[in-house]
């Protein structure tokens, strides 16, 4: 079969360290490494020009002109005229949720794409049970063809053996409302407020960042902090978890999926407790556990599954 992609993300270099990116970058690795059966079309600014109307021009006319049995809308986006199935795939309902966090505009937009994706998708891939459960009661009738996927450890996130705690936290995301940085900064306050903690920091990773050092970083910190008043996955969760550093985050942070295996907090003052005793590290088993649950070969097979 003949699957084109969106790879849009793919072209965003100022944050090719976030969310849909590394998703996109993660998941077309894996459909060259374990997909030989279909042929795949990428989609991106540098193989598809020109830019200016990108996906509702030039994506369109693509594939009016070569035919394809299978459009996958990674970014929950779509063309005007896709040749084949439209498989989609939902990164989250924070928008519709928490409209107070976005501009006016940005609510407008992202909700006009959200019933786009609804009305035209014959699929719709989300990654945790939670984002299942809030489109289905938006919209009942969707039921059916929503289909629950969790994400991949990223690939550049191997296994390993050598940790050395040091005294810092960590926050790895953007610098966006939602996810609620104040409140880390708040609780790392109270947190240095003790004398025995004097010497430790807190580092912000917001913008781009070589993955090779965030993944160091994810090594050595001390934990990772997260408190996002909403999340549909939180890939620096997995990440963190999959080199053995301990996770604190708000419960409205953590999805239920990684849930057992992050230190839960349910206002600030759990949260400085629990930055204070980070009693909670991944041991091998759970580690291994994770890489069973969350590894992009599954997600593959699953995926292709849902072609026919």
């Amino acid at each position: 079969m003949k699957i084109s992609v969106d790879g849009g993300a793919l072209n965003q270099k100022n944050n090719r360290h976030f969310g849909t990116s590394v998703f996109s970058e993660n998941l077309v690795a894996a459909l060259k490494k374990y997909d030989k059966n279909n042929k795949y079309f990428i989609y991106t600014f540098d193989n598809l020009k020109p830019k200016l109307f990108w996906l509702k021009g030039r994506v369109s006319v693509e594939e009016f002109t070569r035919k394809k049995d299978v459009f996958l809308a990674l970014n929950q986006a779509i063309p005007l005229f896709t040749s084949g199935k439209i498989i989609s795939f939902c990164h989250g309902l924070s928008y519709y949720f928490c409209p107070q966090y976005y501009s006016k505009k940005d609510v407008i937009r992202l909700n006009e794409q959200l019933k786009e994706m609804i009305k035209k998708s014959n699929i719709i891939i989300v990654s945790s049970q939670k984002v299942k459960n809030e489109l289905v009661l938006m919209y009942q009738y969707i039921k059916t063809k929503v289909v629950v996927l969790p994400f991949g450890i990223p690939f550049d996130m191997k296994r390993n053996k050598e940790k050395k705690r040091m005294k810092f936290f960590l926050y790895i995301g953007m610098d966006h409302p939602i996810k609620n940085i104040d409140f880390i900064k708040e609780a790392f306050k109270k947190f240095k407020g003790s004398k025995e903690f004097k010497d430790h920091k807190l580092i912000l990773v917001t913008k781009n960042c070589p993955r090779k050092k965030l993944c160091r970083l994810y090594k050595n910190a001390a934990a990772l902090l997260t408190a996002s008043h909403y999340e549909s996955f939180n890939f620096p969760v997995l990440e963190a978890l999959s080199q053995g550093c301990p996770v604190i985050g708000l419960k409205s942070a953590i999805i239920p999926e990684l849930k057992p295996y992050v230190n839960l907090a349910g206002n600030i003052e759990s949260f400085v407790e629990k930055m204070k005793k980070i009693t909670k590290k991944p041991d091998a088993r759970s580690i291994s556990r994770l890489y069973g649950r969350f590894n992009w070969e599954n997600y593959v097979k699953n995926l292709v599954k849902l072609y026919k």
